[in-house]
């Protein structure tokens, strides 16, 4: 069955080696005690029939259950893991893993979930087990939900389900109830930084978007895809340069944002509204990352494109930027908040 998500390499045997065959280390032990909680779980070898992976996080909730999902193909038989079962599942590869995600804009239909689940109760093609990633779990239509639980009432042998939610309120009480609950805090900005070196980002932008981003992987991840610290290291500097060319500078970064919004909306059937949407999301993570920086200086710290200032103007930074941040969401124009983000720098904020 083919994924209907992102199969975007989400983890690597970087962080989980093999010895002779058995696993030494684990990719989830990248998600402390939530990580160290499902170790226990494989070694114990009693699986729950379902899962539910909850957070603030998509992304790594959907890494942890790729991770989660590797120890139980790569241990079967007990006892054995093995790399090349290890490597397909951590790429949503292993042909005993199946994701599923929205078919539609906002939904998981009952087409799309009534093949899953007959699939559930068939035997699994090489591991003694097979395991079903839903992401995200509340978007499954009511009269999927209903097929699920009675998929339930007798659950296949070998089969895991892995439900996953930023949403978990959504989700009836009858589906909270069946599932093995496991709550994921955020994670920190320094395994965040780590996770953007690991796909390749600098160190020094890691470090910016992982600090920036208020504990979400997805955000630092956006981030760094669209250059986002980048854009805000333009702003400070037309803010800070004796020879400024505001206007100009404004109409680079709007630029660059809307060719992101752009790219963000390409798979989007709504794509001419979502291109207005995904470039005020982009808006407000340049104000984010300017705003945190601010508040680094603030406390004396360093951190992020803006260059060392005393507590007050920092202070007085985060109140001008913060209120752009929250202005993007009414009709003012993302020209018009990039001029004065780069005002606020030059006026000194008064």
């Amino acid at each position: 069955m083919t994924s209907q998500r992102d199969t975007r390499d989400s983890g690597t045997l970087d962080g989980g080696t093999l010895d002779g065959g058995n696993l030494t280390t684990h990719p989830l032990e990248r998600f402390g005690a939530c990580g160290s909680l499902l170790l226990r779980t494989l070694a114990s070898e009693r699986l729950s029939p379902s899962y539910l992976f909850e957070g603030t996080d998509g992304d790594a909730l959907h890494e942890a259950a790729r991770a989660f999902a590797a120890g139980i193909l790569a241990a079967s038989p007990p006892g054995v893991a093995d790399e090349r079962t290890m490597k397909l599942a951590l790429t949503g590869s292993h042909p005993d893993l199946h994701e599923l995600s929205q078919d539609k804009a906002t939904v998981i239909s009952v087409a799309a979930l009534t093949p899953v689940l007959e699939r559930a109760h068939s035997t699994p093609l090489e591991s003694e087990h097979q395991v079903f990633v839903i992401d995200p779990a509340e978007a499954m239509e009511a009269e999927g939900i209903a097929r699920y639980l009675k998929s339930l009432e007798e659950p296949p042998a070998g089969t895991v389900f892995i439900l996953v939610t930023t949403r978990a309120e959504r989700l009836p009480d009858t589906v909270l109830s069946r599932c093995r609950r496991v709550r994921f805090p955020p994670l920190s900005a320094d395994v965040i930084a780590g996770r953007l070196e690991e796909d390749g980002v600098g160190a020094e932008v890691a470090a910016d978007a992982a600090l920036a981003c208020g504990g979400s992987l997805a955000r630092a991840r956006r981030m760094a895809e669209h250059d986002i610290v980048l854009a805000a290291q333009a702003v400070v500097d037309a803010g800070t340069n004796p020879m400024p060319e505001v206007a100009a500078t404004a109409a680079r970064i709007l630029a660059q944002l809307q060719q992101g919004g752009a790219d963000l909306a390409a798979d989007d059937p709504r794509e001419a509204d979502t291109k207005r949407q995904w470039l005020r999301v982009l808006l407000r993570d340049v104000l984010r990352v300017l705003c945190v920086s601010a508040r680094e200086r603030a406390a004396g710290r360093s951190g992020g494109p803006l260059p060392a200032c005393d507590p007050e103007r920092a202070l007085d930074l985060i109140a001008g930027w913060g209120e752009l941040e929250a202005a993007v969401a009414s009709n003012v124009t993302p020209a018009a908040v990039l001029i004065e983000a780069i005002a606020l720098l030059r006026r000194g904020v008064r």
